[in-house]
């Protein structure tokens, strides 16, 4: 604060809780400063060759600062959005919408892994990036980090810094029904291990109420591969054991036995 003076314009481009933001926007108002709370999109590509910008605050603000930001955007990628908070609120938005739409991804590649065809991962979204309903710069990220030689050794664990947290934290709150949104977080933190014991303490109450077996057992597994008249649509998949990935059932019994 400082080192500001009176009509001085401050652009937050962080992932900030818009809350915060309000509350630093009327602090720093009280010396007559503006503050942007500048949601910001788009990555390294974004930052080389045009952002996307959701800007709240002040009109007075945004109109000083708009030049520069419009030099920085991509056509139709600016936006004043409205008042102190509300940049960032929507940028949250953003963040949700963008959980989800991974997830989505995510679970489309595992049920073509999963399934009872031998297709190619990087043909398919290669096809998807064009034309279909579904196309978007995710699903050409995901074409383009499949054909990479290292796609394989991408560990299952995932980090990420919360923002979508907030989000759903506030959709509680509000009593606003997110269940994709939440959803995908919750995946986030599966991939973490950080359930150590939810899993033990169900095996245990199965075994509590019709004496299920702990751990594998192989009669119980047949009983769920053959227990359907229909069949069941599961390929074979090589497993990499030092990944830990999930078992299937095919991996660990031959079915024509």
């Amino acid at each position: 604060m400082k080192h500001l003076d009176e009509g001085d314009v401050v652009m937050d481009g962080g992932n900030s809780f818009w809350r915060d933001s309000m509350r630093r926007e009327e602090r720093v108002w009280e010396d007559g400063i503006y503050y942007l709370d500048t949601g910001t999109s788009g990555g390294p590509p974004g930052a080389r060759d045009g952002a996307c910008f959701m800007v709240g605050g002040r009109e007075e603000g945004f109109e000083i600062a708009e030049p520069i930001l419009d030099e920085l955007s991509v056509d139709g990628g600016l936006l004043h959005v409205g008042p102190p908070g509300s940049g960032h609120f929507v940028k949250l938005v953003h963040n949700g919408v963008e959980f989800g739409m991974l997830q989505s991804i995510a679970e489309g590649v595992e049920l073509l892994e999963a399934g009872d065809f031998d297709v190619d991962l990087e043909d398919v979204f290669n096809n998807w990036s064009n034309g279909s309903v579904i196309r978007s710069w995710l699903v050409e990220l995901m074409r383009d980090q499949i054909g990479e030689d290292n796609y394989e050794d991408v560990p299952n664990y995932i980090e990420d810094t919360g923002e979508v947290n907030w989000l759903v934290q506030e959709a509680f709150k509000g009593e606003t029904p997110i269940p994709v949104i939440s959803q995908s977080v919750t995946e986030l933190f599966k991939s973490r291990g950080n359930q150590e014991h939810a899993y033990q303490a169900i095996a245990a109450m199965r075994h509590g109420f019709g004496t299920h077996p702990f751990g594998e057992d192989d009669d119980i597994l047949k009983e769920r591969v053959t227990g359907r008249v229909d069949n069941v649509s599961r390929s074979h998949l090589e497993k990499d054991k030092e990944r830990k990935e999930a078992v299937r059932p095919k991996d660990r019994m031959d079915l024509d036995d």
